[in-house]
């Protein structure tokens, strides 16, 4: 998720975020810096999808991939538990992920399937339509000749203003005067136009791998279905078959528990506009990311090792296979982003020894090799220790950092609800409490690099608690409006 006013501070923190598509995180020269071994993973190997290229790591401690071929850029993903060492017996712990894709690649163009889902109740009038005209006519003007584009628009009802049409000079003049023609009147019935729009989105041919529904929005769903729930079931449903969501939440009146729904379930995008008039640049922004499509049909399998539970990831949606494995779709990612995950793990450890955490794998499709299947794998390992001193002296300072950007992150989008229902002081003593995590997971860490992400994050939560602060004395609606910027922020730093 994006918020406008937070953005710039906000993609410093996560280099994989919409506001810098070209930017990548300067750990992933490190992380893929390594040398594999090449017999890791054969413990827990699987038979890979043909065709598939499988690259492998087996770095002690965690998993921080292979040169490869120039082209790739090495491997991708890399995983590390929170200790290089654990102490003998059951216990909980956490297995970080991290997925870079790199900037420099070369190009090839993936022709995208973009269902426009737009609101036009009576609240989106005035500018918000005359912006969503001018925003949509240069969406649909900045897609490439042979991109398929329908424009769904709801109300009381939910009506397809554009069927899906493969765009060329003469559909894409039909398709903006159809725009043209959009005016706001009636309620909001959001579940016909999600449910209409990803329909068209998920029915797209197999040629247009990159499948996005964007839908622009300034209000609450209050005709049909409109729990939270019962929407993210629609997103979670298209993205099943390939489709993320993207939403523009516009104003302070649209329902952000909604949108955050749309994005965690689909693994999308939500950007918060404060004004209107910010549309157009923020969905040339997003177009700039669908042209910068590194890899389509993406997801993470994390496949655990004799001993080890996998109970569930923080911030996704993972679905989970008969043999505990975890599946966590990722869609579409485009060139330099950078997606991270935090998996809580249940160990039974033995009593001494090396031994294997688990096999994390990412799945893709590779645009620059004509959506070859690829799969490349990690293995992060731990060792056993009676000596409590050892397992802190070693953690792994990555994944300590995803751990405490996690919990910031979810902690910034629940004070932001506090804020909403007037708990000041709750939404400022829990966002101290990820201030101060944040402080103390950079004081401990070996890494530069780490050290400085953790204490921009600590940044962040303490303009976040002053935001708190200021929201207290401020008018009702601009204290909707600063519990929307908190919880863009938050969104954004779990990776939304």
């Amino acid at each position: 998720m994006r918020t406008i006013l937070t953005g710039l501070v906000m993609a410093s923190l996560l280099a994989g975020c919409a506001g810098n598509p070209a930017a990548t995180s300067s750990l992933s020269t490190a992380a893929n810096a390594a040398a594999a071994s090449p017999d890791s993973g054969r413990k827990l190997a699987v038979a890979a999808p043909s065709p598939a290229e499988i690259l492998a790591s087996d770095t002690p401690g965690g998993a921080r991939g292979e040169p490869g071929r120039k082209e790739h850029a090495g491997t991708w993903i890399g995983a590390a538990g929170a200790s290089d060492f654990v102490v003998p017996g059951r216990q909980e712990t956490q297995l970080g992920v991290w997925i870079d894709v790199p900037a420099a690649r070369r190009r090839a163009r993936v022709p995208s399937a973009v269902s426009l889902v737009v609101d036009v109740s009576g609240s989106m009038g005035g500018d918000k339509i005359l912006h969503a005209r001018t925003a949509a006519r240069a969406f649909v003007d900045g897609l490439s000749d042979g991109d398929l584009i329908s424009v769904v628009t709801f109300s009381d009802t939910a009506r397809e203003i554009v069927p899906p049409v493969v765009l060329d000079s003469r559909t894409r003049a039909s398709v903006r005067a159809a725009v043209d023609q959009l005016e706001p009147v009636g309620g909001t019935n959001m579940f016909d136009g999600l449910r209409l729009g990803e329909g068209r989105a998920v029915t797209a041919p197999s040629t247009h791998a990159v499948r996005r529904v964007v839908l622009i929005s300034d209000g609450q769903a209050n005709v049909g279905p409109s729990s939270p729930e019962v929407l993210g079931e629609i997103a979670q449903r298209g993205a099943e078959r390939g489709v993320q969501v993207t939403s523009l939440g516009v104003g302070v009146d649209y329902d952000e528990s909604t949108l955050n729904e749309l994005a965690m379930r689909s693994s999308g995008r939500l950007y918060h506009l404060t004004q209107p008039r910010d549309m157009p640049s923020i969905l040339q922004k997003e177009l700039a990311l669908l042209q910068e499509t590194a890899a389509t049909d993406a997801f993470v399998e994390i496949v655990p090792a004799p001993g080890v539970t996998l109970i569930g990831v923080n911030g996704a949606r993972a679905e989970r296979s008969s043999d505990g494995a975890l599946r966590v779709a990722l869609g579409s990612m485009f060139s330099g982003q950078h997606r991270e995950l935090l998996v809580r793990v249940n160990l039974d450890a033995p009593a001494n020894g090396a031994h294997p955490l688990a096999s994390v794998r990412l799945h893709f499709r590779d645009a620059a090799d004509g959506n070859l299947e690829r799969v490349q794998e990690v293995v992060a390992r731990y060792q056993v220790t009676p000596d409590t001193a050892v397992v802190s002296a070693h953690q792994n300072a990555r994944t300590q950092t995803i751990a405490a950007m996690m919990d910031a992150g979810q902690a910034t989008v629940e004070a932001a609800q506090q804020v909403n229902a007037g708990d000041f002081e709750a939404a400022d003593q829990k966002l101290a409490v990820a201030e101060k995590k944040l402080q103390e997971t950079a004081s401990r860490a070996r890494s530069k690099d780490e050290q400085q992400r953790a204490l921009a994050a600590a940044a962040v939560m303490s303009k976040q608690r002053s935001t708190t602060r200021a929201a207290a004395a401020a008018p009702a609606p601009a204290r909707r409006a600063r519990a929307l910027e908190m919880n863009g922020a938050g969104m954004q730093q779990m990776g939304y």
